[in-house]
């Protein structure tokens, strides 16, 4: 018995330092040394001294000290192993960002980063967006030829503010740490060969990319175009953005009157009230207005609990816990009776405050969570946590659960979180998986990873999203999303226009269409630029154009 304690332990104590070096990320982590430090205590039951007995007390003594000594070595070792070879390059590369936004990192790593020659970044047709040119000290500047694409893109500048966004999410196949023969990078380490990165492919169209930055013509705002049944990106710009160019360091080979001017750009960046550096397709949060209505619509339809022509009443205001809802949107003020479908076309806010009430906080969470909303939505780089209301408990206030019926409330959603809700409908009732990186290729032209599209997830029934479909028609053939006429296609929309306290409410629209085998989606913001029939719907209108006219 007393040898098989002794061997289990031993066992257990590998198997929770293995479990340790796998799963903690940090040499302080608290799991960490707790696991450490039992790991200590099984090495100490495994190898403690037994059959002393007969030794004199001097001996057992130093036996015992003699063992706590050597378990207390193996855990240093184990330290040491972890720093140096588990975590080695991880803490090498790390980096910290002071006050000012610099980046200050290892001085090694950071002239290794400059010596490498970092991949290129490519649109859908193989049009450079970013690269890296070699200059006469052996050491690489990166390039941004094309900056229609530089908030998703994002920065590189390794000597001075780091990285974002595409640059930093695939850094390690941009540099060459990721993606080839483990066996081949070793000897290519060994001799000192020169280090090429991988070039990382994306499925933006840099002409639609293109257009989507001319019609917000630098309003702050966002447009995220997207294949519906794909999830992959064809389109995302905010505005405004910056030149990625002159944010990038050689502190090497660049004068301090060169540095300084670096500095100054980015202190502009960071003083500016619009905020530049927010790639807001993925990183702003908004209230969604009454695109939110499809979401409210989706799980009255869904739960069975109405249909396109279920009938509502809307006598202009509705009242609820002393809380009035006014209603702005009638198109003929005598008329008070509303098919659902007539409801959503006219955006009638006293109808959805009513569903969502009927619906109740449980039912519409989990339908709103369902669509995404609630979490950081799954993409190629960390998006902003959306949310319904600020906490669960908050939704059991029956007035902020009746304007989140109709879209205002304490809703915050992204512009690529509204693209997706507008492509689960057009995708019979499955959210799409929205990527932008479509795979990584070598130098030599081989892919070496091809990320899958398409893995979505189902959310309403595809009877419930052709019935969502219809309302999304009407409204773009008689309601505020009217005006979106597609040759050969079938449009769907819902304009928003969200009241954000004081100046003007910020214009939404969001909207398909679908022409043949093709299903193209689409979100617009343009913030604080009034009614979403006005300003976001003719930006959404030619961008979907635009996408069917060009070829797959």
């Amino acid at each position: 018995m007393n040898r098989f304690l002794r061997f289990a332990s031993f066992i257990t104590a590998l198997l929770v330092v293995g479990y340790g070096l796998g799963e903690t990320s940090d040499r302080a982590d608290e799991r960490w040394l707790l696991l450490l430090a039992g790991a200590g205590i099984m090495l100490a039951v495994a190898w403690w001294p037994r059959g002393t007995r007969s030794l004199p007390i001097y001996n057992r003594t130093v036996l015992r000290w003699a063992t706590i000594i050597v378990v207390g070595f193996t855990l240093v070792t184990i330290q040491l192993v972890r720093i140096q070879v588990v975590e080695g390059n991880r803490i090498a590369s790390r980096s910290a960002e002071t006050a000012d936004g610099q980046v200050v990192q290892n001085p090694r790593e950071r002239l290794r980063a400059l010596q490498v020659q970092r991949g290129s970044i490519l649109d859908r047709h193989g049009q450079v967006l970013a690269d890296s040119v070699q200059i006469k000290d052996g050491t690489f500047i990166r390039r941004y030829p094309n900056t229609e694409a530089a908030g998703l893109i994002g920065y590189y500048s390794p000597a001075l503010y780091g990285s974002t966004n595409i640059e930093r999410a695939f850094d390690q196949y941009l540099s060459g740490q990721k993606g080839g023969n483990p066996a081949e990078e070793w000897l290519n380490g060994v001799v000192h060969a020169d280090k090429r990165g991988y070039d990382v492919g994306l499925s933006i169209d840099i002409n639609l990319q293109a257009k989507a930055n001319e019609l917000l013509a630098g309003r702050p705002g966002a447009v995220v175009l997207m294949d519906a049944q794909t999830g992959e990106v064809l389109a995302m710009a905010g505005a405004p953005s910056f030149d990625p160019n002159r944010l990038y360091a050689n502190t090497g080979q660049q004068s301090d009157e060169e540095m300084a001017t670096i500095r100054a750009y980015w202190a502009e960046l960071i003083a500016d009230p619009n905020a530049p550096l927010v790639f807001r397709p993925t990183q702003g949060l908004f209230s969604p207005g009454s695109t939110f209505k499809t979401v409210t619509a989706s799980a009255l339809v869904d739960s069975g609990k109405a249909n396109a022509d279920t009938v509502f009443r809307d006598e202009g205001l509705f009242e609820v816990d002393g809380r009035v809802v006014e209603e702005p949107n009638r198109p003929d003020p005598t008329q008070i009776n509303f098919t659902l479908e007539q409801a959503y076309a006219w955006s009638l806010n006293v109808v959805f405050a009513q569903i969502g009430l009927q619906l109740g906080s449980d039912t519409l969470l989990d339908y709103a969570q369902r669509f995404g909303f609630g979490s950081s939505l799954a993409f190629d780089f960390p998006t902003a946590e959306t949310q319904i209301a600020s906490s669960r408990d908050e939704l059991n206030n029956r007035a902020l659960l009746a304007d989140t019926g109709f879209g205002q409330g304490q809703i915050l959603a992204t512009p690529l979180q509204m693209a997706v809700v507008a492509a689960t409908i057009a995708n019979d009732g499955a959210a799409p998986r929205p990527s932008v990186v479509e795979q990584v290729v070598d130098p030599d032209g081989n892919v070496l990873e091809r990320f899958a599209h398409g893995d979505g997830h189902r959310v309403i029934s595809p009877e419930s999203a052709a019935t969502m479909r219809r309302l999304m028609e009407a409204s773009a053939s008689y309601g505020y999303a009217r005006g979106v006429e597609i040759d050969g296609a079938t449009v769907g929309g819902k304009t928003g226009t969200a009241e954000v306290g004081e100046g003007e409410p910020h214009s939404w629209y969001t909207g398909y269409a679908i022409s043949g085998n093709r299903r193209i989606a689409v979100a617009v913001i343009v913030e604080h630029a009034g009614a979403g029939s006005k300003v976001a719907l003719p930006i959404g209108a030619e961008m979907l154009r635009a996408a069917l006219a060009t070829p797959e």
